[in-house]
Protein backbone atom coordinates (compact mmCIF):
# COMPACT_ATOMS: atom_id res chain seq x y z
CA UNK A 1 0.00 0.00 0.00
CA UNK A 2 1.29 3.70 -1.05
CA UNK A 3 1.34 6.51 1.13
CA UNK A 4 -0.18 9.67 -0.02
CA UNK A 5 1.72 12.50 0.58
CA UNK A 6 0.21 15.89 1.11
CA UNK A 7 2.09 19.05 -0.01
CA UNK A 8 2.20 21.59 3.11
CA UNK A 9 0.75 24.62 2.86
CA UNK A 10 3.18 26.96 3.13
CA UNK A 11 3.23 29.46 6.02
CA UNK A 12 2.59 33.22 5.06
CA UNK A 13 4.53 35.88 6.87
CA UNK A 14 2.28 38.27 8.64
CA UNK A 15 1.75 42.00 7.16
CA UNK A 16 2.12 44.85 9.57
CA UNK A 17 -0.08 47.68 8.85
CA UNK A 18 0.48 51.35 9.60
CA UNK A 19 -2.20 54.37 9.13
CA UNK A 20 -0.20 58.17 9.16
CA UNK A 21 -2.35 61.36 8.45
CA UNK A 22 -0.86 63.73 6.11
CA UNK A 23 -0.10 66.59 7.51
CA UNK A 24 2.10 68.78 4.69
CA UNK A 25 3.83 67.86 1.65
CA UNK A 26 6.39 69.23 -0.05
CA UNK A 27 7.13 69.15 -3.22
CA UNK A 28 10.45 69.23 -4.83
CA UNK A 29 12.10 69.34 -8.73
CA UNK A 30 15.63 69.35 -10.12
CA UNK A 31 16.69 68.66 -13.78
CA UNK A 32 20.17 68.75 -13.77
CA UNK A 33 23.24 67.44 -16.26
CA UNK A 34 24.79 63.98 -15.77
CA UNK A 35 27.38 64.38 -18.43
CA UNK A 36 27.41 64.91 -21.84
CA UNK A 37 24.45 62.87 -23.11
CA UNK A 38 22.57 62.32 -20.24
CA UNK A 39 20.15 64.62 -17.83
CA UNK A 40 18.90 63.78 -15.14
CA UNK A 41 15.12 64.14 -14.24
CA UNK A 42 13.93 64.33 -10.23
CA UNK A 43 11.33 64.92 -8.80
CA UNK A 44 10.24 64.37 -4.79
CA UNK A 45 7.36 64.82 -2.31
CA UNK A 46 8.57 64.85 1.42
CA UNK A 47 5.18 63.87 3.06
CA UNK A 48 4.90 65.08 7.07
CA UNK A 49 2.68 62.80 8.72
CA UNK A 50 1.46 61.97 12.12
CA UNK A 51 0.82 57.71 12.97
CA UNK A 52 -2.77 57.53 13.98
CA UNK A 53 -3.60 53.99 13.28
CA UNK A 54 -1.19 50.65 13.65
CA UNK A 55 -0.93 46.87 13.68
CA UNK A 56 -0.74 45.35 17.67
CA UNK A 57 2.99 44.66 16.86
CA UNK A 58 3.59 48.65 15.67
CA UNK A 59 1.83 50.01 19.09
CA UNK A 60 4.31 52.21 20.33
CA UNK A 61 5.14 54.33 17.10
CA UNK A 62 1.16 55.13 17.37
CA UNK A 63 0.85 59.11 17.88
CA UNK A 64 4.31 59.80 16.59
CA UNK A 65 5.25 61.50 13.70
CA UNK A 66 6.94 59.88 10.81
CA UNK A 67 8.57 61.13 7.58
CA UNK A 68 7.64 59.53 3.98
CA UNK A 69 9.85 61.02 0.74
CA UNK A 70 8.50 59.94 -2.03
CA UNK A 71 10.59 60.19 -5.30
CA UNK A 72 11.00 59.48 -8.78
CA UNK A 73 14.20 59.21 -11.23
CA UNK A 74 14.60 59.16 -14.65
CA UNK A 75 17.58 59.61 -17.38
CA UNK A 76 16.64 61.67 -20.26
CA UNK A 77 16.22 61.50 -23.27
CA UNK A 78 16.44 57.41 -22.55
CA UNK A 79 13.80 56.14 -20.17
CA UNK A 80 14.83 53.06 -20.56
CA UNK A 81 17.87 54.21 -18.37
CA UNK A 82 15.30 54.51 -15.49
CA UNK A 83 17.12 54.13 -12.33
CA UNK A 84 16.42 50.92 -10.90
CA UNK A 85 16.04 51.28 -7.18
CA UNK A 86 14.19 49.61 -4.13
CA UNK A 87 10.27 50.09 -4.17
CA UNK A 88 9.54 50.86 -0.32
CA UNK A 89 11.76 51.19 2.49
CA UNK A 90 10.82 51.60 6.00
CA UNK A 91 12.29 52.75 9.19
CA UNK A 92 10.73 52.32 12.35
CA UNK A 93 12.99 52.98 15.64
CA UNK A 94 12.42 54.93 18.65
CA UNK A 95 13.51 58.16 17.43
CA UNK A 96 13.49 57.84 13.70
CA UNK A 97 10.73 56.63 11.60
CA UNK A 98 11.11 57.74 7.83
CA UNK A 99 10.02 55.63 4.95
CA UNK A 100 11.35 56.13 1.38
CA UNK A 101 9.36 55.09 -1.77
CA UNK A 102 10.35 55.51 -5.75
CA UNK A 103 6.91 55.96 -7.84
CA UNK A 104 6.31 56.57 -11.45
CA UNK A 105 6.64 60.22 -12.89
CA UNK A 106 2.94 60.54 -13.21
CA UNK A 107 1.68 59.65 -10.01
CA UNK A 108 3.85 61.44 -7.75
CA UNK A 109 2.74 65.05 -9.85
CA UNK A 110 -0.51 64.56 -8.97
CA UNK A 111 0.25 63.79 -5.73
CA UNK A 112 0.26 67.02 -4.00
CA UNK A 113 -2.67 68.67 -5.72
CA UNK A 114 -4.75 65.68 -4.65
CA UNK A 115 -3.38 66.01 -0.85
CA UNK A 116 -4.11 69.92 -1.16
CA UNK A 117 -8.30 69.44 -2.73
CA UNK A 118 -8.13 66.59 0.60
CA UNK A 119 -9.20 64.15 -2.08
CA UNK A 120 -6.06 62.54 -0.53
CA UNK A 121 -5.82 62.53 3.96
CA UNK A 122 -3.85 59.59 4.98
CA UNK A 123 -1.40 57.12 3.84
CA UNK A 124 -1.63 53.25 4.60
CA UNK A 125 1.97 51.36 4.63
CA UNK A 126 2.02 47.53 4.68
CA UNK A 127 5.47 45.66 5.62
CA UNK A 128 6.92 42.52 6.33
CA UNK A 129 8.51 42.14 9.89
CA UNK A 130 10.62 44.33 11.58
CA UNK A 131 14.21 43.80 11.63
CA UNK A 132 16.22 45.92 14.11
CA UNK A 133 13.72 48.34 13.04
CA UNK A 134 14.22 48.04 9.36
CA UNK A 135 11.37 46.43 7.44
CA UNK A 136 10.80 46.05 3.29
CA UNK A 137 7.83 48.21 2.48
CA UNK A 138 5.07 45.64 0.22
CA UNK A 139 2.64 48.55 -0.39
CA UNK A 140 1.87 51.57 0.04
CA UNK A 141 -1.72 53.28 -0.15
CA UNK A 142 -3.37 57.12 -0.38
CA UNK A 143 -6.59 57.55 0.27
CA UNK A 144 -8.91 58.73 2.84
CA UNK A 145 -9.36 57.59 6.21
CA UNK A 146 -12.87 56.64 5.65
CA UNK A 147 -12.11 54.99 2.46
CA UNK A 148 -9.69 52.81 3.73
CA UNK A 149 -11.46 51.48 6.17
CA UNK A 150 -14.32 51.09 4.05
CA UNK A 151 -12.22 49.03 1.88
CA UNK A 152 -11.20 47.18 4.92
CA UNK A 153 -14.85 45.35 5.50
CA UNK A 154 -14.87 44.40 1.72
CA UNK A 155 -11.09 43.17 0.98
CA UNK A 156 -9.84 40.17 2.37
CA UNK A 157 -6.19 39.38 1.72
CA UNK A 158 -4.47 36.50 0.98
CA UNK A 159 -2.16 37.23 3.75
CA UNK A 160 -2.63 37.36 7.23
CA UNK A 161 -2.47 40.95 8.78
CA UNK A 162 -1.18 41.45 12.08
CA UNK A 163 -3.94 43.15 14.43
Amino acid sequence: MTKIRRKKKATLKPVYCLKAEIQAASPTYCLGDDGPERRIDETFVRLDCLIVETSEKLEQHRGEEIEIRLACERFLPDESQTAKRAHLSLTLRKNLRSMVAYLPSDAIWALPGLIASKAITHVQVDCDELQRGEATGLSIYFSTLTEMRSLETRFVEGRPRDT
